[in-house]
């Protein structure tokens, strides 16, 4: 095969050339590699921020609700004490009167009897 030295310096020229453009391009896409790393780093360390925050936001919000329902409760037990408080007094003054009422009619109880008694005398006398 006979090639002509013009053939042989278009080849030579299309080579180097194509060897140039991919290096260019290797080049090029290199340093767009290089940008897209750097910009999904970027977003990355944003997300993750982000992500952070919102973990703080939401564990201050399960604090504040805690410290709410701790109130609440603390709220509710001393109401419950009250009452309960309320009913003992109330079932000790019930008791009082029973105690009262019964103390009385045992009393009528032996008036009763004894003047029963002095009826039974005075009958058979």
């Amino acid at each position: 095969m006979k090639m002509s030295l013009k053939t042989l310096f278009v080849a030579a020229a299309v080579a180097l050339s194509t060897t140039a453009c991919t290096e260019t391009e290797q080049k090029n896409a290199e340093a767009k590699t290089d940008a897209t790393i750097d910009q999904a780093d970027a977003a990355l360390d944003q997300a993750g921020e982000k992500v952070e925050s919102a973990a703080d936001k939401a564990s201050n919000k399960l604090d504040t609700a805690a410290d709410k329902l701790d109130a609440k409760l603390d709220a509710a037990g001393k109401k419950m004490d009250a009452k309960v408080a309320e009913a003992d007094a109330k079932l000790d003054a019930a008791g009082a009167k029973v105690d009262a009422k019964l103390e009385r009619l045992g009393n009528a109880v032996e008036r009763s009897a004894k003047q029963t008694k002095e009826n039974l005398k005075e009958a058979n006398r």
